[in-house]
């Protein structure tokens, strides 16, 4: 061989195409900085980049896996506004809150961390399905999105919506785990409170829900209605400690003796029926409790705004919460219809000034007088006060119509004098 070199200690020659020879595709530019679509986003899986997209799905192994503070605040600041930070301040760390928010807004998580931490902007259409979405905030979320994207939220969208299926859950979760029935009633009461409010109130304009039961029945029958649990919105107190009797002239005695829901929309409308207005009332609706046609009392929801419940969305909510507080209620709580047999109240006004200085005075006084426990002397006590406060009411009523026959008389006496001298 050439300079005494053997054939094998020439190096080998490698086959296929020279170094530098594969031709490369040039990624053109319109390509490049065209931004992604919503659909299109990273999701960090098991080590695993899958970017989903609108024609199907394709994973591509990474190396650098995206962790959370990455997705939270971005790799590049982005655009920070009112909107971004108050979704990263309800979400922040709430990786299963993220991931259901993403769910019901069938979008990936990824999009739900750009929008949080600036570098993407929602569309109109996400804008306005997302307070359902997180019905507790919706009061604040409506305003940061008006604020920030202002007109994006027009007014049939910020109206009442649908009762979320996650009460529902709640409701039967505390039904099925909670033993006792007295402590069962009042979980169950204060979460469709507290969630009604947030749902029907979320601006918090004034809102008050009160449950009334049925008192005990008497020998001809039940006569009034009793307030049982109630949570309200300013200007109502956020509970409420002299529990009146609703009879007869009030919403929730006309809407369990006709056994539907009843709405009363303005104080001086034409098609307010002729009922009792408690302070602050500026429309009410009222749903009967009921199971198997027979009844347990009334749910009642008070607005400080007129024609509140102009909005069908708003009545069909106070039924649905009626039927909720129906199932922590047991089968003892609900009476026949045919037993009902209301009477007339005295004011509510009057009827809480007088409880304010009574009632617990005399239950300690039957306790030790009877010697009973405390809650035998509270129900001898409330069962009294219901006769007493009815009788006020009668001797009321029979006044007003001896002034009217009066009056009647006087005018006729009036009419007949003139009519002789003429």
């Amino acid at each position: 061989m050439k300079n005494g070199q053997d054939a094998a200690e020439l190096p080998r020659r490698k086959r296929g195409r020279p170094p530098g020879s594969r031709k490369k595709t040039p990624v053109p530019e319109q390509k490049r900085s065209e931004p992604r679509d919503e659909q299109q986003e990273v999701v960090a899986v098991s080590g695993e980049r899958k970017w989903s997209s609108n024609e199907g799905e394709a994973v591509l192994p990474g190396d650098n896996e995206v962790n959370e503070e990455q997705l939270l605040y971005g790799s590049v600041e982005g655009k920070q506004t009112s909107f971004s930070s108050f979704l990263r301040t309800i979400l922040h760390h709430d990786r299963a809150e993220i991931t259901r928010v993403a769910r019901e807004m069938d979008v990936a998580e990824n999009t739900i961390y750009r929008w949080m931490n600036g570098s993407s902007e929602p569309r109109a259409m996400y804008l306005k399905k997302l307070p359902d979405v997180l019905p507790v905030h919706r009061g604040n979320l409506s305003y940061v999105i008006n604020q920030t994207f202002p007109g994006s939220l027009d007014m049939q969208t910020m109206g009442i919506r649908e009762v979320n299926k996650d009460i529902y859950r709640h409701v039967l979760d505390l039904v099925a785990t909670t033993v006792e029935e007295d402590t069962r009633l009042w979980q169950v009461s204060q979460a469709i409170f507290e969630y009604a409010l947030l749902h029907l109130d979320s601006d918090r304009q004034g809102m008050a829900i009160t449950f009334a039961r049925l008192m005990q029945a008497h020998d001809d029958g039940i006569h009034s209605l009793r307030e049982s649990a109630m949570r309200g919105n300013t200007p109502w107190p956020f509970d409420i400690e002299s529990k009146a009797y609703l009879g007869s002239t009030t919403l929730a005695g006309a809407a369990v003796t006709m056994q539907r829901m009843l709405v009363w929309n303005s104080i001086g409308g034409g098609d307010r029926l002729q009922v009792e207005v408690d302070d602050y009332e500026a429309s009410a609706c009222a749903a009967p409790v009921m199971r198997g046609g027979r009844i347990a009392g009334a749910l009642i929801v008070s607005s400080a705004q007129p024609t509140f419940f102009n909005d069908p969305m708003a009545c069909q909510a106070v039924v649905e919460y009626a039927h909720l507080l129906a199932i922590a209620l047991t089968e003892s709580d609900f009476q026949l219809h045919a037993l009902l047999n209301l009477r007339p109240m005295p004011e509510l006004k009057e009827q809480r000034e007088h409880i304010t200085r009574s009632y617990v005075n005399r239950i300690l006084t039957y306790a030790r007088k009877y010697d009973i426990s405390r809650l035998e002397a509270e129900l001898r006590v409330r069962r009294e006060m219901e006769l007493e406060f009815e009788e006020v009411a009668r001797t009321k009523v029979e006044q007003r119509y001896s002034q009217n026959d009066q009056r009647s008389e006087q005018e006729e006496h009036y009419r007949i004098s003139s009519s002789g001298q003429s």
